[in-house]
């Protein structure tokens, strides 16, 4: 273990950042590979105060591969090792979650899934359960990434390309999870113009005598959209689908008007024939002629006039008139059965688009509406569990679920998503804790916000530069207003700390890309967030440590340069921050030790003349 008592910068070095209120002691490292005991031994060796310990594997684990490895696969007494190792090294812990979990909406190709949703959630769990035997509470991490949107969905300051707006998809979910529809934002729905004439809407013609068709863009519903608070693809489906709806309710009129006429036949030569079968008791000769008026009026016994046949008619005096009622028949069924097929797909549409007028309000849902009710049910039932595991393991802190955002091709990466994600998820978990513990509105509110807190990456929020659409300068200010959002509302509960350049999560050591990481950590300290900060490896070279990234974050984020770890450092280069790379004592001096050329006299910069 190493222990630090003083934070320290030699004259020949200039600090990269003002000071911060934060030391090496605030900062810690994430190891997501591998025995999670070996990692936290080697971790601890090398001076790390604060370990999360992370897993890449899912379903059965395996010993065989780094990245097999799961939390059911660390036994009893290697998590009571861990335990007290970390304790008697007066180190804290936390947990990453299978970094393979994306999201809790259960997406699967065309779908979402609730059985891949809850593989999802079985795999938090055996996490949650691992930190609470080796902690004593705190974040247990989870990807988002509920569905692929997007990027010009995050906001106005954002595009993939030129063209985004005008060719990226949409779509909608119906309510048993299945895609219902997939869309460019080009595509245009074609309507009839209607007008009035004498109370009654006709359609509007041209000089030609044609229908007067408009093309609805996709940009008209966003318009609409903001007027009447609905998102715009319900919009646009509901239009895409009237034509569908219109043709099933015309179908279904002009079916079940069929049907009536047939019906009114049916009704009338029922009744002749139950007057012919009455008279023909008293009188065959006036019933057979009866029939046979009746039949010939109608035209059912065109065939009547042959001898033969008029003979069996003689005999049957009913008989074609009974075949003219089956044919009656058979056709009053065939039109209720069209009409009956029609009505049901008009109902279906209206229970997927809504009929305001019939009090229908529609089952459609777009993307987001139903990945962020599933997921934030899913991960409400997260947070109860791990609100059960702590109280059953009496551990010292809240355990709570940790949502990370992760990519910006991924819903939940973009600041406002998070946010608004934990912020659902916080209150689903509120409503199951008054609905099935009975407790109190307010203590339910905020034990929900105790266990369910956002973990704000700032490696993979800084990828967001490449879509932005200004200058570095105002991404900066869009990041820091973001930041100050989510901490205002108190939605951060725990930081990653890794740089890159804005393109993609290389997990460069920190101030070694451009992520504004300073800005970041000055935020988050002043609004008083306690937790841990981690900081991740994972672009070290050949022959480089890991570790190296925990020192770099030492050096230039808690102001503490670290000069050699061990008691032995052979050269410059074993050492972080050495002198620019040299691997022998430098032969010149700067910075500090420079003289003065302002002074009258040479001297040093402590103010001792040079002997």
């Amino acid at each position: 273990m190493v222990d630090f008592n003083t934070n320290y910068w030699h004259a020949m070095q200039e600090k990269p950042i003002e000071q911060i209120n934060l030391s090496a002691k605030d900062i810690g490292i994430s190891m997501g590979i591998g025995d999670p005991w070996t990692s936290i031994k080697t971790a601890i060796t090398a001076g790390a105060s604060h370990v999360e310990l992370g897993f890449m594997g899912m379903q059965k684990g395996t010993v065989s591969s780094p990245t097999g490895v799961t939390p059911e696969i660390i036994g009893k007494n290697k998590r009571e090792d861990i335990r007290q190792f970390a304790k008697i090294n007066k180190v804290t812990l936390s947990t990453h979650a299978s970094a393979n979990v994306i999201g809790f909406a259960g997406l699967r190709e065309d779908r979402f899934d609730d059985s891949v949703a809850q593989q999802a959630v079985y795999e938090v769990k055996r996490a949650i359960d691992f930190a609470a035997d080796t902690t004593d509470g705190g974040p247990v991490v989870v990807h988002t990434g509920e569905f692929p949107r997007p990027i010009c969905e995050a906001g106005k300051e954002f595009l993939a390309h030129k063209d985004e707006q005008k060719k990226a998809m949409w779509g909608l979910v119906d309510k048993n999870g299945k895609m219902r529809t997939m869309l460019t934002r080009d595509y245009t729905v074609p309507r009839v113009k209607m007008k009035e004439e004498n109370g009654v809407m006709v359609p509007e013609v041209d000089k030609k005598g044609e229908y007067v068709v408009e093309e609805l863009s996709f940009e008209m519903f966003q318009q609409q959209a903001k007027k009447e608070g609905v998102p715009a693809e319900k919009l646009f489906f509901k239009e895409f689908m009237e034509k569908e709806r219109l043709r099933a309710s015309a179908e279904r009129k002009r079916w079940e008007n069929q049907g009536n006429e047939y019906k009114k036949h049916y009704d009338v030569l029922k009744k002749m024939e139950d007057s012919i079968q009455a008279l023909a008791k008293k009188n065959p000769e006036a019933a057979i002629y009866t029939a046979k008026q009746y039949a010939r009026e109608k035209g059912i016994a065109p065939s009547i006039e042959s001898e033969e046949e008029y003979d069996d008619f003689k005999k049957n005096p009913l008989k074609f008139i009974e075949k003219h009622r089956d044919h009656l028949k058979k056709e009053i069924s065939y039109s209720y059965e069209n009409s009956v097929a029609a009505a049901r797909q008009e109902r279906e549409i209206e229970l997927e688009i809504g009929n305001r007028e019939k009090g229908i309000p529609g089952t459609i849902k777009t993307l987001r509406e139903y990945a962020e009710e599933k997921s934030a049910g899913n991960i409400a039932d997260l947070g109860m569990y791990a609100l059960e595991v702590e109280k059953k393991k009496g551990l010292k802190n809240p355990l709570f679920i940790a949502p990370e955002n992760v990519f910006p091709e991924q819903f939940g990466s973009h600041p406002e998503e998070l946010r608004d994600l934990i912020l659902k998820s916080r209150k689903a978990m509120e409503e199951k804790l008054v609905e099935q513990k009975k407790m109190s509105r307010e203590k339910a509110k905020q034990v929900a916000e105790d266990h369910i807190k956002a973990t704000f990456d700032i490696g993979h929020a800084n990828t967001w530069r490449k879509y932005f659409q200004g200058s570095d300068e105002d991404f900066k200010k869009w990041f820091k207003k973001q930041t100050k959002e989510l901490l205002d509302k108190k939605i951060i509960g725990h930081v990653h700390i890794a740089d890159n350049f804005g393109y993609y999560d290389e997990h460069l050591a920190p101030g070694q890309g451009n992520a504004p990481i300073e800005d970041f950590i000055k935020q988050v300290t002043k609004a008083g967030l306690k937790d841990k900060m981690i900081v991740e490896p994972g672009a070290q070279g050949e022959g480089e440590s890991i570790y190296g990234t925990m020192f770099s974050a030492w050096a230039k984020v808690a102001s503490s340069p670290i000069y050699r770890v061990g008691n032995i450092s052979r050269s410059w280069t074993d050492i972080d921050s050495s002198y620019f790379g040299a691997t022998h004592t430098p032969r010149y001096m700067t910075g500090g030790y420079l003289v003065n050329p302002k002074s009258e006299e040479d001297n040093w910069w402590s103010g001792t003349p040079i002997e």
